[in-house]
């Protein structure tokens, strides 16, 4: 195909096709969630009607009350651990996490690219930018890119990055900004005036 297309996606669209892609690509991990849910508000619903059965068997082998509840609860938890780590691990299986990052800036906005994928975020596309203990993030509504202090050659090249990008943000981009950003930009101020 070697034309250009042109169509919108309304936010309720992405809404649900982020749902349902999820189930669709994850059919598994989606089985398992609702499987458990259902087993335990089943197994709470079991609980409650023979309530009077369980208190008097935790009674007779000497546990205090509602200790098969904290059980239940208790097992709940580390199998929901169990499922997220097991989505992390199917994640991590479908793109390589490891691989380099490029970033360029140019009159129209920031490169990221790897071997595998590429975005352009536009100046007006960047909704806000936020330090973090280790680097900038840069963000477009609900992506986020981190761009690691160790990429930059010490941090007056991270603060003259940072003092260059916000700059060229839009009002309510910089608005959003400017409370996380505060003392990097007084940083690269006083480097640029020195």
């Amino acid at each position: 195909m070697d034309r250009e297309l042109t169509y919108q996606v309304p936010f309720e669209r992405l809404r649900k096709l982020g749902r349902r892609s999820g189930r669709k690509a994850y059919p598994l991990l989606w089985t398992l969630r609702w499987v458990l849910l259902a087993v335990f508000l089943g197994l709470l619903m079991l609980m409650g009607y023979f309530e009077e059965n369980v208190e008097r068997w935790q009674a007779s082998i000497g546990l205090p009350p509602l200790t098969a509840l904290a059980v239940l609860l208790l097992v709940y938890i580390a199998i929901a651990f169990a499922l997220r780590r097991f989505a992390v691990a199917e994640t991590k299986s479908r793109a390589n996490f490891q691989s380099d990052v490029r970033l360029r800036k140019d009159d129209g906005g920031v490169h990221i690219a790897t071997d595998e994928i590429e975005y352009y975020l536009k100046w007006r596309g960047i909704s806000q930018m936020l330090m973090e203990h280790d680097g900038v993030v840069l963000s477009h509504a609900g992506l986020f890119f981190l761009v690691p202090d160790a990429a930059f050659k010490d941090m007056q090249e991270r603060n003259a990055f940072v003092r260059e990008v916000f700059e060229r943000l839009g009002e309510d981009a910089q608005a959003r900004s400017e409370k996380s950003m505060r003392s990097v930009l007084d940083a690269a101020g006083a480097v640029a005036r020195s």
